[in-house]
């Protein structure tokens, strides 16, 4: 069902219900469809989203990307095995913005410690064809985990750019560390 056709539904029945029905009733009633309204929206938002880190990653032949307001996690084989990395929450900071990148191994093993790299910025462009911009890069560590399955939560400072201006987050160069 489209999104017009639904809009269109719901204006009808509106309109048919108003007619018999309280005004208590008819201002809950536009209060549900007021709701719906932004769910609906808010999910355009986020499969949009999730097409576009699935179309990067997709092509991707260096790490893989996560793009905030996905909230869709990612896969990468990496050196230390198979390895399902999410954006969990990005916060304004008073030099840009904070992030925290949860790593989960997949297999039954440990993670060992590892290093990684990860780039920031911003996307303009479409899908197709987009250009990084004003990317950034910085190294992360993370200790080796004692218990398996495993994940870690690493905190990415993001330093120059706001929570707003943020278009993507690319992890690669995933290497075990000896400790």
């Amino acid at each position: 069902m489209t999104r017009r056709y639904l809009r269109i539904l719901l204006v009808g029945s509106l309109l048919s219900l108003t007619a018999c029905a309280p005004q208590s009733e008819v201002r809950q009633m536009h209060q549900s469809i007021s709701t719906l309204n932004k769910e609906m929206t808010q999910l355009n938002q986020e499969t949009v989203k999730i097409t576009q880190q699935n179309k990067l990653n997709a092509d991707s032949t260096r790490g893989v990307y996560l793009l905030p307001g996905a909230n869709t996690p990612a896969r990468l084989e990496s050196q230390i095995g198979t390895l399902r990395m999410t954006l969990l929450e990005i916060t304004p900071v008073a030099d840009g913005a904070h992030a925290t990148l949860r790593i989960q191994g997949e297999s039954r093993d440990p993670l060992p410690a590892f290093s990684a790299t990860v780039e920031y910025g911003q996307l303009q462009g479409t899908t197709e064809n987009y250009q990084e911009v004003n990317a950034q890069s910085l190294l992360v560590n993370a200790p080796a985990s004692l218990l398996a399955p495993s994940d870690v939560n690493i905190s990415l400072p993001l330093k120059g750019i706001t929570p707003a201006q943020l278009g993507f987050i690319r992890i690669h160069d995933i290497q075990p560390v000896n400790q």
